[in-house]
């Protein structure tokens, strides 16, 4: 076993494991101490995701970034997109309780994927964006 691919492959998992727990900690934040399912969480951190791309990944045609900005704006941005598009829904949905606060965050979230899905100019569409850079990725992966 090659040990450089094994510390890649350990610094691959450590950074998407941390992502997921971020994910992890804010479900339990809303759902876990206040007892409010907020369904939209998926849809916000897809908002998140998509900023992050857009504005790290290489150029290509027929979609909307290629800005090869470093990670570190793309996930400033991530941040600030996700709570700029989930500070008005928060603030209209938030007056609902229990299962018509579930019920309208799931369409939110269905919202936000269908525009996603639909819009290729901005998301590339079902196709996705491509040459998004890795973390680290600087590293040597062949010895």
């Amino acid at each position: 076993m090659d040990l450089l691919g094994l510390a890649n492959y350990a610094v691959f998992m450590a950074i998407l494991i941390g992502i997921y727990a971020l994910l992890a900690l804010g479900l339990n934040i809303q759902w876990g101490f206040t007892g409010l399912f907020n369904a939209g969480i998926a849809g916000f951190f897809a908002v998140g995701a998509y900023a992050s791309a857009i504005l790290t990944s290489l150029p290509a045609t027929g979609r909307l970034g290629g800005y090869e900005l470093p990670l570190v704006v793309g996930w400033l941005a991530s941040m600030v997109a996700a709570g700029l598009i989930a500070w008005p829904i928060g603030k209209i949905c938030l007056r609902f309780r229990s299962d018509y606060l579930a019920i309208a965050t799931i369409g939110i979230a269905e919202i936000i994927r269908l525009v996603i899905r639909t819009e290729d100019w901005l998301t590339g569409g079902v196709r996705g964006v491509n040459g998004i850079p890795r973390p680290f990725g600087d590293l040597d992966y062949m010895p």
